[in-house]
């Protein structure tokens, strides 16, 4: 009797054990089998949103992980410096992006454009409020060349990924001096406009090709589409 119960609890886990491994290999979840009288499935950690179940990190972790390692492909190296012409004047123009604030697939971009003259100093800035949901793929890299200026850090890159059809970007502009003070005068300077991608600049080639890798990644983990064919836009 005692026989026979051993060799039935033998089959119970040997189907236990079967069940479980077709289980986890159907939903494509990486395993390792502890070597114990009774085999066990150990999940490793996964990304894919099928393994979430097994209470390991899974997207959302991931996508995190994406978020930071873009910001620090912009903040600080997303800088670019012109040289220009403009109404018979020699301008100097910096302009700079970096990620002010992340909130899963939600972020704002903050890119400040400073412009030295004769006249003085004179501040541009954007605040760019982007879903990555709404962005597509894929993010390119982009050679830019400007009618009357002249890059002097190297050549400008532009790293971009346009928004879905249909779908607007919106951006709030303010213009400043080193002399606002934040008060009514720059209130009154500041407005609202719509865009149709979310750009920004690089003169290191490296770091735009980073930049772009991780943006991508970002917009795909985010659900973010490609973009249509010329023949399938409205």
């Amino acid at each position: 009797m005692n026989r026979g119960r051993r060799l039935l609890m033998r089959k119970t886990r040997h189907h236990a054990f079967k069940n479980g491994l077709l289980a986890a290999v159907m939903a494509g979840c990486p395993f390792a089998v502890s070597q114990t009288p009774a085999p066990v499935i150990a999940p490793r950690q996964h990304s894919d949103i099928g393994c979430q179940k097994t209470g390991l990190p899974g997207s959302k972790q991931r996508m995190a992980e994406v978020a930071e390692q873009l910001r620090r492909n912009v903040n600080g190296k997303a800088v670019v410096r012109n040289q220009c012409k403009l109404q018979g004047q020699v301008v100097q123009v910096e302009e700079s992006t970096e990620i002010a604030e992340i909130s899963g697939c939600k972020m704002i971009f903050k890119t400040r454009k400073r412009t030295n003259s004769e006249d003085g100093l004179q501040d541009l800035e954007f605040t760019l409020y982007a879903n990555l949901a709404e962005l597509t793929t894929p993010a390119s890299v982009e050679a830019q060349t400007f009618a009357q200026c002249k890059p002097t850090g190297g050549a400008v890159l532009k790293v971009v990924s346009r928004v879905e059809p249909g779908k607007k970007l919106v951006v709030t502009r303010r213009k400043t001096s080193p002399q606002t003070t934040g008060n009514k005068e720059a209130d009154e300077r500041e407005a609202k406009i719509a865009r149709n991608d979310l750009s920004f600049f690089f003169t290191d080639s490296g770091a735009a090709k980073k930049a772009a890798r991780a943006l991508e990644q970002a917009v795909k983990l985010c659900g973010g589409k490609e973009w249509p064919d010329e023949d399938d836009l409205p």
